[in-house]
């Protein structure tokens, strides 16, 4: 965004990079509490001569559930020497609840998870979990995009 109060454009110093296509959830489906691997990204070839210190999967979703019905989303990075045996980073982590309103409804929320990309090895990519409480009714959208900031050139 760029910020002409503060003469600044922050925009500038991220990159977003395509994490994974909108996933459809339906309670109780077999697309319900399954967990979502998203792109994967090489830090050392990928970005030309720009590496980035820290990366961040952003996550939005839109649910439909009855009252009192919740839609979970977990999330975790994972990295890789190799980009075949892979390594998790730290445990699952709840990023996102979302409560049906009273008598039911759409609700919607954003949030977010973050990796130390100087410490990482050379391929990155994060994974995600959305569970839905209620059985066969209730349905979620969920979308995903990675954020890299901190760039610097070599």
């Amino acid at each position: 965004m760029f910020t002409p109060a503060l003469g600044r454009d922050d925009a500038a110093l991220m990159r977003p990079a395509y994490a994974k296509a909108e996933y459809d959830l339906t309670a109780g489906a077999g697309t319900d509490n399954v967990e979502q691997t998203c792109a994967t990204l090489n830090l050392l070839t990928g970005f030309g001569t720009v590496r980035f210190q820290s990366g961040t999967l952003a996550l939005g979703a839109t649910a439909t559930l009855a009252e009192g019905a919740t839609l979970t989303v977990t999330a975790i990075w994972e990295h890789s020497a190799n980009n075949s045996t892979w390594v998790e980073i730290g445990t699952d982590q709840t990023i996102l609840t979302l409560t049906g309103p009273t008598s039911g409804g759409t609700v919607t929320g954003a949030a977010v998870i973050g990796i130390n990309l100087a410490e990482a090895e050379t391929y990155v990519r994060a994974k995600f979990k959305g569970d839905l409480s209620a059985s066969g009714t209730d349905t979620a959208k969920i979308e995903t995009v990675y954020l890299l900031t901190s760039p610097s050139v070599i």
